[in-house]
């Protein structure tokens, strides 16, 4: 029997040139039939996600959609690519994470235009050459059985190459012409048999991420460093190795000479490595602050967290706030998996008034002034707009796909009451996953931070999002003062580059508990508790009694 998929045959009838076709409804045509033939007649088709599905194979038919400049194919059971994968020229974005594919076919080296290829979490062994994928910029392979990076990857020709994830493989060895890449901002080779890395490392003139834990260094002292260090300090001891090495040589490298150069001396000892610090307050019973969860929220999306941030600088310059608003969108789509395990908010703590609740309201009910915007609505009106702008989006647009905070309705299908935080005053500060409230939003002047990060999974996926979170606002600086000598607002707010001939500043952050609580008053959580934040980098004061 021919498969005839309604999302197919709406497709041809739009004439879209975006579709979206994933999770258990598609699965359940692929059971029963296979693939609509007529997904490869879509040949306007430039964007094609199919993914989370139980999909095993691709047909050699997918070398007709040549429009294609993103096709998307996580979450499936393929086993295999075919060879006419190379015939998507204008392939601009490729990724295949999340299946069961064991190589990649040699064709792939002909997608010359790709800038991002996604091959993680598969079983692939060997890679064919990415020489010729000159406009490349970010290539994850991670989660593999690779034993070396791709041949060509140390190519001069991939100057585009800004990002490298390839931990959690078998890799053994990375070459010393890793300095040829000049974008490469980001090395992530955790997990792997490495038993050194070469001291030109230290030479990548915009290195600003690398990441080596897990691999088990002949050089000790180097791998406690890569353990427990940040990216700088591992590039100074490498770069001093460097100078060690040209200076017993009696050569000096050309190639030195023109690059930047990366600050000051590794410390002698890895203990002398100044510290970013993060305070933590004790909750104070009289003035500090709980969060009451009601069994309503228990069924709707029972996990919540809670902790508020003192002394934040978000003035210090004209980027600072930005970077920080960036940060949370970031955390969405990455660990937060675009919402789909948990969502973070931020609140101005001096709009917030005690005591506040975790509360489950009918979508009638719940009334809540969103974000940027001036009137109050119910809940129930305002993801029935939502609905609305997205259907007006993919009919103007021609695909299923949306964008902003419509791509998060799913998430409340079928839900018969909403979520939210509530605070003394009865006034609706968050709707999770969809919006915050304009009252409680915060601008630059705020200084106290509330945050909350809320989930149906569990707690510990609440944990590792403020655990992240909190480690990114520390590392930003946000809670460190503007060192003296610096200008007045309007710098960078780049610290250590400004700096780098000076001693390095320690970051600081300070971190008040929030206690999480029944209705009799029972407390069921508390964050940070003694078990949070476990980073040996960093250095945890606890200030409890």
């Amino acid at each position: 029997m021919t498969s005839t998929w309604n999302e197919i045959t709406v497709a041809i009838k739009e004439n879209r040139h975006e579709l979206k076709l994933q999770g258990p409804t598609i699965s359940s045509y692929l059971e029963a039939n296979g693939v609509d033939s007529r997904l490869y007649q879509l040949t306007n088709l430039n964007y094609l996600d199919f993914s989370n599905t139980c999909l095993t194979e691709l047909s050699d038919d997918i070398g007709s959609l040549v429009n294609l400049t993103n096709l998307v194919l996580d979450h499936n059971k393929l086993t295999r690519l075919p060879e006419t994968i190379s015939n998507l020229k204008k392939l601009k974005c490729f990724d295949v994470s999340n299946n069961q594919l064991e190589s990649i076919p040699e064709s792939i080296s002909g997608l010359t235009e790709l800038h991002t290829l996604n091959c993680s979490l598969n079983k692939i062994g060997t890679f064919p050459s990415i020489e010729k994928m000159k406009f490349v910029h970010v290539l994850i392979i991670s989660n593999n059985h690779l034993t070396s990076l791709p041949e060509g990857i140390y190519s001069e020709e991939l100057s585009h190459l800004s990002q490298i994830q390839a931990s959690d493989n078998q890799i053994e060895e990375i070459q010393s012409e890793i300095s040829d890449l000049p974008h490469l901002n980001l090395l992530d080779l955790s997990n792997n048999k490495l038993s050194s890395v070469p001291a030109e490392l230290s030479a990548c003139p915009k290195l600003k991420e690398l990441n080596l834990k897990g691999n088990k260094f002949k050089d000790r002292r180097f791998g406690k460093l890569v353990e427990q260090c940040p990216t700088k300090s591992v590039l100074d001891y490498l770069a001093n190795v460097l100078k060690k090495e040209q200076e017993q040589s009696g050569k000096k490298d050309k190639k030195q000479k023109d690059k930047k150069k990366r600050g000051k001396k590794a410390n002698k000892d890895v203990e002398e490595v100044v510290k970013d610090m993060i305070n933590i307050l004790h909750f104070q019973e009289d003035e500090g602050y709980t969060v009451q969860v009601t069994p309503a929220v228990l069924s709707v999306r029972q996990y919540v967290l809670c902790c508020i941030v003192r002394q934040l600088y978000l003035k210090k310059s004209n980027m600072i706030y930005k970077h920080f608003i960036t940060l949370q969108t970031k955390l969405h789509d990455e660990i937060c998996q675009k919402r789909q395990a948990a969502t973070i908010a931020t609140h101005d703590l001096k709009s917030i008034k005690k005591p506040v609740v975790y509360d489950a309201k009918f979508p009638q009910a719940l009334m809540i002034t969103p974000l940027f915007k001036q009137k109050e609505v119910s809940g129930e009106k305002l993801v029935t707009d939502l609905n609305r702008e997205a259907e007006e989006q993919r009919k103007e647009k021609k695909r299923n796909t949306v964008s902003g905070i419509h791509k998060y309705l799913d998430l409340l299908k079928d839900k018969v009451q909403y979520p939210c935080l509530v605070d003394g005053e009865g006034h609706v500060i968050s709707f999770p996953p969809i919006t915050n409230s304009d009252k409680t939003k915060i601008t630059k002047d705020t200084t106290d931070l509330f945050i909350e990060v809320t989930s149906h999974l569990n707690l510990d996926t609440c944990k590792k999002v403020m655990d992240e979170l909190l480690y990114r606002m520390l590392d930003m600086g946000l809670g460190t003062p503007k060192p003296e000598g610096e200008g007045a607002e309007g710098g960078t707010g780049d610290t250590e580059t400004q700096n780098e001939a000076s001693k390095r500043v320690q970051k600081t952050l300070i971190v008040e508990q929030v206690q999480i609580l029944d209705t009799e008053g029972n407390m069921k959580a508390v964050y940070p508790s003694r078990a949070d934040l476990p980073n040996e980098a960093i250095k945890i004061i606890r200030n409890y009694d």
